[in-house]
C-alpha cells in the first residue's frame, strides 16, 4: 500500500514538473478539489475555473478574462466542499473577449433536465461608475427523480441575494445580504434489502438549511502608501434547520498598514496590525438535549511587518489568538511568508510557515456534508499547530501557467464524519443487532499531521481554447489508529473548452477520486469490530456545448455523470446517474 502511495506522489510530482519546463502559469485557481459527490454534477459553461456544477453550484457564466487569482500561501484546502462559491460576474462580461461588450444589465438562464430538474438563474448588474454599483442574484435548483432502490431522494435549493457597492473619492463601502434554502432526505438505506422498515413519510427523514446572512465592510482606496490604509468588515449569519438546531455568528476584522520608511535597504515596507472576534452560539435540536446552547468567542490580533528588497519580498508577523468555550486559553503562532520573483510577472518561488485556530462551524460542516445530524453540539475549533510550505508558480505570455506546492501541517480536532450507533434489538441469536436510527453522520475530531502535493496547469487568455489540469496527493498520519474518513488521498481533474466560428463552444470535465476510507453503519457485531473499508474509486465525466443564437440568445446542452455510475460519497448515498439538461441563457 505504501509503494502505491509513493508512485502516484512521485506520478504527480514528474507530470507537474515536466509540464513546468514547458508552459507557464496563470496565477491560478487555488487547487481545492471542487467535486460535491454527493449529487449530480453540471458541467461548468467554462471548464478553465475548475469547478464542477453540481446541484448546489450555480451555473457559471463565462468572465471576460481567465482568473488571475493565485493559489493562497497557506495549506491546501483538503476537504471534499459542497459549499455553493458564488462568485460574482456581471452579466455583460460573458462573451469572448475579441467581440464588443454590449451594456447588458441582466442574464436570465433557464434550463431543465432529465432528472425532472429545473433550474431558474436570474442576474441583474448596474450603477453608475465610480459612483455606485448594485447586483441582484436569484437563483432556484431542484430534482424531484429518486434514486432506484432508495428512499425518495429529491431534492432543493434556492439563493437569493443582493449587494450594494458605494465609491466615495477614497474610500469604498460594501453592503452584501443574501438567504438560501435547501433541502433533502435522510435516503441512504436500501428500501427492499434493510431489515429496518422506514415510513417513507417519516418527518425525521426529512431535512432543510435556512441561512441568513447580512454583511457591511468599509475600506480605504488610497494611492499613497503612506497614508494610513484600512478595512473595517462585520458579517453576521443565523443557520437553522427542521429539527430545531441553530447556528448563530457575529464576525467582525480589520486591517490597518501604512508605509515607513524604516530601513533604506528595502524598495518596499510597511507596518499592519489585523484583527478579528467571532461569537458562535450552537443550539442542538429541541428533540434530543433540551435545545441546549453553547458560546464560543474568539479574538484574534496580528501586528506584521512587510517588505520588498529586490526579488525578495516577505510578511513577518506575531499571531495572538484567544479562544473561549467552557474556559478561556491563549495561543501564539509565529507568522512568515516569503515570496522571490526570479522573473517578475514570470516565475518566482514561494514558503511559508504559519499556524492558527478554525472554527469547525456546522455551516461549513453541513456543506462538506448535507446528512449532518441535528442533535450535534460539540463543534470545535481545529488548531494548527505548525504549518510550512513552498513552492513555485508562473506563467508565460499570460497564457500558459502553472503552479506546485508542497505541505507539511501538525494540527488538533481535525473534523471528520462518521456513523452513530444506537441498540435496536439487545439480543438477537445470541448476537448483537446494532443500527442507527436513521442514516445520518456526526462529527468526530482527530489530532495528527499531513503531506500535502499538489499543482496545476492552464492554459487561457486566449478567444478560443481553454485547458485546465489539477492534482492533489495527501497523506495523513491520525493518532489512535483512527483513518482520514471521507478525505480524498488522491485526486486529479481536468478540462478544457474550445470556441469554434464565435458560436459553437464544446467543452469537457474529467474529475478522478481515488479510493477512500469509509465505514458501514453497524449492523452485526463483526462490524462492531471492523467497521473500516474503502470507497471505490471513479471516474466522473462531463460534457456539453453552447450555441450563441444571435447576441442575447444562447442554448445550452449538458450531460453529466456520462459514465451513469452511482458511486458513493458516503457511506449509504449513492450519487445520481446520468443526467442530460438542455436550457437557454438570454441577457437584455
Amino acid at each position: 500500500m505504501k509503494r502505491i502511495q509513493i508512485n502516484k506522489l512521485l506520478f504527480l510530482a514528474s507530470c507537474i514538473l515536466l509540464s513546468s519546463a514547458v508552459f507557464g502559469q496563470s496565477k491560478a485557481d487555488t487547487l481545492r478539489q471542487k467535486h460535491n459527490e454527493s449529487v449530480t454534477i453540471y458541467g461548468s459553461s467554462r471548464p478553465v475555473t475548475g469547478q464542477a456544477l453540481k446541484i448546489d453550484r450555480k451555473p457559471q457564466v463565462p468572465v471576460l478574462e481567465m482568473s488571475t487569482v493565485a493559489l493562497k500561501p497557506g495549506f491546501a484546502d483538503i476537504k471534499v466542499p459542497t459549499a455553493i462559491h458564488l462568485k460574482e460576474i456581471r452579466p455583460d462580461s460573458h462573451i469572448a473577449i475579441t467581440q464588443k461588450t454590449a451594456p447588458w444589465k441582466n442574464l436570465l438562464t433557464l434550463g431543465i433536465g432529465s432528472r425532472i430538474s429545473p433550474l431558474l438563474e436570474y442576474f441583474y448588474s448596474g450603477g453608475k461608475p465610480k459612483h455606485y454599483l448594485l447586483t441582484v442574484h436569484m437563483l432556484h435548483h431542484s430534482s424531484f427523480l429518486n434514486i432506484k432502490n432508495y428512499l425518495p431522494s429529491p431534492y432543493t435549493y434556492s439563493k437569493a441575494g443582493i449587494s450594494y457597492d458605494k465609491y466615495f473619492r477614497y474610500h469604498v463601502l460594501n453592503i452584501r445580504g443574501n438567504y438560501r434554502i435547501s433541502s433533502n432526505r435522510y435516503y441512504g438505506y436500501n428500501t427492499k434489502d434493510d431489515t429496518l422498515k422506514f415510513d417513507k413519510n417519516d418527518t425525521s427523514l426529512k431535512q432543510y438549511y435556512q441561512v441568513a446572512r447580512f454583511g457591511v465592510k468599509f475600506s480605504s482606496s488610497y494611492r499613497n502608501n503612506y497614508k494610513l490604509h484600512h478595512l473595517f468588515r462585520a458579517n453576521t449569519y443565523y443557520l437553522s434547520d427542521k429539527h430545531g438546531m441553530s447556528e448563530t455568528n457575529v464576525h467582525f476584522d480589520f486591517d490597518l498598514h501604512k508605509g515607513f520608511s524604516v530601513s533604506e535597504i528595502f524598495n518596499h515596507q510597511q507596518l499592519g496590525l489585523k484583527g478579528s472576534f467571532d461569537y458562535f452560539g450552537n443550539r442542538t435540536a429541541a428533540s434530543y438535549f433540551g435545545n441546549k446552547l453553547k458560546e464560543d468567542y474568539f479574538a484574534r490580533v496580528l501586528p506584521y511587518f512587510d517588505a520588498r528588497y529586490g526579488i525578495f519580498s516577505f510578511k513577518a508577523g506575531l499571531n495572538f489568538e484567544w479562544l473561549k468555550q467552557d474556559s478561556g486559553k491563549l495561543h501564539f503562532y509565529p507568522y512568515l511568508h516569503v515570496n522571490v520573483n526570479v522573473a517578475p510577472g514570470v516565475f518566482s518561488f514561494f514558503a511559508g510557515l504559519d499556524g492558527g485556530l478554525r472554527k469547525n462551524s456546522y455551516l461549513d460542516l453541513s456543506r462538506l456534508n448535507p446528512y449532518l445530524g441535528s442533535s450535534e453540539n460539540n463543534f470545535l475549533w481545529e488548531n494548527t499547530q505548525f504549518q510550512a510550505f513552498g513552492g513555485f508558480r508562473g506563467n508565460i505570455a499570460r497564457r500558459f501557467g502553472f503552479e506546485f506546492r508542497v505541505g507539511y501541517r501538525k494540527f488538533e480536532n481535525m473534523a471528520y464524519f462518521d456513523h452513530r450507533s444506537f441498540l435496536v434489538e439487545p439480543w438477537l441469536n445470541s448476537s448483537i443487532s446494532i443500527a442507527p436510527l436513521k442514516n445520518e453522520f456526526y462529527v468526530y475530531y482527530a489530532n495528527g499531521h499531513v503531506f500535502d502535493l499538489s499543482g496545476s496547469l492552464t492554459y487561457a487568455n486566449t478567444p478560443n481554447l481553454n485547458i485546465w489540469l489539477k492534482g492533489q496527493y495527501h497523506s495523513y498520519s491520525l493518532e489512535a489508529s483512527l483513518k482520514p474518513l471521507y478525505k480524498p488521498l488522491f485526486s486529479m481533474s481536468f478540462g478544457a473548452s474550445y470556441l469554434i466560428n464565435g458560436r459553437i463552444k464544446p467543452w469537457i470535465e474529467v474529475y478522478y477520486m481515488d479510493k477512500q476510507w469509509a465505514t458501514h453503519y453497524l449492523s452485526n457485531l463483526y462490524l462492531l469490530t471492523n467497521p473500516y473499508y474503502y470507497l471505490d474509486r471513479y471516474f466522473d465525466i462531463n460534457l456539453g456545448a453552447e450555441y450563441h443564437i444571435d447576441k442575447q440568445l444562447t442554448g445550452f446542452i449538458r450531460v453529466t455523470n456520462l459514465l451513469n455510475k452511482q458511486y458513493f460519497r458516503f457511506d449509504g448515498y449513492p450519487v445520481a446517474g446520468l443526467e442530460i439538461m438542455v436550457g437557454v441563457r438570454y441577457r437584455f
